[in-house]
């Protein structure tokens, strides 16, 4: 059976965001909740996880924060826990998780193939309109224990984390996929203006921010996903197709390793340049 940890980074929105959904969520799996902290900073009085343990790690050693905020609280977690788990799933404090049995899907994916090593919640593909590199967002991402100890978690700062660690992981071998359609897992929805929040909001305003039971808002849009637009107030990201730029699919792979995955399972074309596991 498989050994799995979700690691909180227990930061200042954990109250109104990670703790409300995380328990009135079903994860659907055992796991145990490691939770990184500042010296308790913010913690509330009782923690419950009813499948599993509940591990409080001080990230504050000697007086100083580990380096490099999330991903080097998540790269700490990794380090100390590595030998105890098969699965790790890395989730910031202003995340709201939005389905039931949202970590038995992750798990559920990522078994599809012993090279399927890591995920987002939200991945987003470069080298269309839009205008960053091919990343996983840090907020909420996931990735196998044997995947992870092929790295060397080499980066210079948290975002710096976020824009690499998915090639790191692909250049060991590995493919990644989107788990959810950016909005039906779990994701930062609070963050003002951010792509995916506009997304809810203009197709599923009714689930904003509350969690959505497993509804794919943008399947039924079918071909006419490829008409609609979301526009952003920043101006570096602009206009942006829903279907091809931001592709909200279930199963959409990460850019970089496509090579990888079309050797290890059935990956479908949807004459976008968008691939999804099916």
């Amino acid at each position: 059976m498989d050994k799995i940890c979700v690691v909180l980074l227990a930061g200042n929105k954990q109250n109104e965001c990670f703790w409300p959904s995380y328990n009135s969520c079903d994860a659907g799996v055992n796991h145990d909740l490691i939770v990184i902290h500042r010296d308790k900073m913010g913690l509330p009085d009782k923690m419950e996880n009813s499948w599993g343990d509940v591990i409080l790690k001080n990230k504050i050693i000697n007086g100083v924060d580990v380096p490099h905020r999330a991903f080097g609280g998540y790269r700490f977690a990794y380090q100390e826990f590595k030998n105890d788990y098969d699965f790790f799933v890395f989730i910031s404090d202003d995340v709201i998780i939005k389905m039931d049995n949202w970590l038995l899907k992750i798990v559920n994916t990522l078994n599809k193939h012993e090279k399927l090593g890591f995920g987002a919640s939200q991945i987003f593909n470069g080298g269309k309109k839009y205008p960053h590199p091919s990343h996983l967002r840090a907020p909420f991402w996931f990735a196998k224990t044997k995947a992870l100890n092929n790295i060397n978690w080499e980066f210079n700062d948290d975002h710096d984390g976020e824009m690499k660690i998915g090639d790191q992981l692909t250049k060991a071998g590995y493919f990644g996929v989107q788990v959810g359609n950016k909005i039906n897992l779990g994701y930062d929805a609070l963050e003002p203006n951010h792509i995916t929040q506009l997304m809810e909001k203009k197709y599923s305003e009714k689930t904003f921010p509350l969690k959505e039971h497993l509804v794919d808002v943008f399947y039924k849009l079918g071909e006419s996903i490829y008409s609609e637009y979301i526009d952003s107030p920043f101006r570096h990201i602009g206009k942006q197709n829903l279907g091809i730029d931001l592709e909200p699919f279930d199963g959409l792979i990460y850019a970089p390793s496509i090579e990888i995955a079309k050797k290890c399972l059935h990956i479908e074309n949807n004459n976008h340049n968008t691939y999804i596991l099916k």
